[in-house]
């Protein structure tokens, strides 16, 4: 039986970086946004929940990572450092 998580950190990385960079993207049509004469309110209420979600699930990914990097390491446990 086979006792590994099913979520690998390195993969899990790799999406937040993403993640990080959707967010970063959002922040910044945001900004372009509210420089506009006359923002439009939808455009930003929908720019702005897309902003929220994407934190929602980095803040989710890093409760992952920081349980999978204190777990121990499969076939480490046992021997000498």
């Amino acid at each position: 039986m086979n006792k590994s998580p099913r979520v690998k950190a390195p993969s899990l990385r790799v999406r937040m970086a993403e993640l990080k960079s959707r967010h970063h993207d959002l922040k910044a049509r945001i900004a372009t946004e509210l420089k506009r004469p006359l923002p439009c309110s939808d455009q930003l209420r929908k720019l702005k929940r897309r902003r929220l979600m994407i934190k929602d699930e980095l803040a989710r990914h890093e409760g992952l990572l920081r349980m999978l990097d204190s777990m121990p390491m499969p076939g480490k446990l046992g021997k000498p450092a």
